[in-house]
């Protein structure tokens, strides 16, 4: 027996554009209805909400780097045992993200809105890309900065070597990447002209809008897909999960009932699940 949080808001278009002018290719997502899922599934505070929401874009202008990715996995670890979060792991896939965090229960609560005030500046990240055949790819690096946009350039750079620029400002994600033929020059003007987007436009103005201020680079859309907080989780999965524990453990876990109640740590949902359920009958 399952309990699934219902979808309670629209989801958010990640339009994909070139730059003809600059040799670059580029992504931007306003992720309002992301942020407010995940604040609602998580009871976050509206700080919270935002660093979480911008992990999860981060997440989605990863896997749209990823030709032909399944899943991209971003866990972001910090350094510090005193960190008030101890690690915000996200995961998407086309068309939907997820994610949790780990709280340190004993950590101060800070107000500041940056990665670095909820994780310390010297973050661990960790990413897996499946690109549905082989086996995934994963990396690991650790950089030192306040501002997630930062982690996020240090890993394409040095562990991917895409040449990228990012920014997170609010619900807004956009990224740039250096295609083939994209000299020092070209990709000066891409970054250049990004830099002079307004923090007005970039907090107000919708995405096609604000592709127009790339329009000295000759900028045309290339596509649009729809990005919500979804959670792929059932009963199956569950039951998979709990079977891998000690009977020990699970035996603790009994009810009155002789059921064992589990919850996804994504998206919230309860499941009752039978000691030493066969996953196969709950398909």
């Amino acid at each position: 027996m399952a309990e699934k949080q219902p979808i309670s808001v629209p989801d958010d278009s990640l339009i994909r554009f070139l730059l003809p002018e600059a040799h670059t290719r580029g992504v931007i997502i306003r992720g309002t209805g992301i942020i407010a899922e995940g604040a609602r599934i998580h009871r976050l505070d509206a700080a919270d909400a935002l660093l979480f929401g911008q992990s999860l874009l981060a997440a989605i202008l990863l896997l749209s780097i990823s030709k032909g990715g399944m899943r991209q996995v971003l866990q972001l670890d910090s350094t510090s045992d005193a960190s008030p979060w101890q690690r915000v792991l996200t995961e998407s896939r086309q068309g939907a993200v997820r994610g949790y965090i780990n709280r340190n229960e004993s950590g101060d609560a800070i107000d500041a809105t940056t990665i670095g005030s909820r994780l310390g500046n010297k973050l661990r990240i960790s990413t897996v890309r499946d690109l549905g055949f082989g086996h995934p790819y994963i990396s690991t690096v650790e950089h030192e900065s306040p501002f997630l946009a930062d982690h996020l350039i240090r890993y394409l750079t040095q562990s991917v070597q895409i040449r990228a620029d990012i920014i997170l400002h609010g619900d807004l994600a956009i990224m740039i990447e250096a295609m083939p033929g994209c000299d020092e020059e070209s990709w000066f003007k891409a970054v250049e002209t990004m830099a002079k987007i307004p923090d007005a436009a970039l907090e107000n103005e919708a995405p096609e809008r604000l592709l127009h201020y790339f329009d000295t680079l000759r900028c045309k859309q290339a596509g649009i897909d729809s990005y919500g907080y979804h959670c792929i989780c059932n009963p199956e999965q569950m039951a998979n999960a709990i079977q891998a524990m000690p009977n020990e453990q699970l035996d603790d876990m009994l009810d009155a009932s002789g059921q064992i109640t589990v919850t996804c740590q994504y998206c919230g949902s309860h499941y009752s699940l039978p000691h030493s359920v066969d996953a196969s009958r709950l398909q």
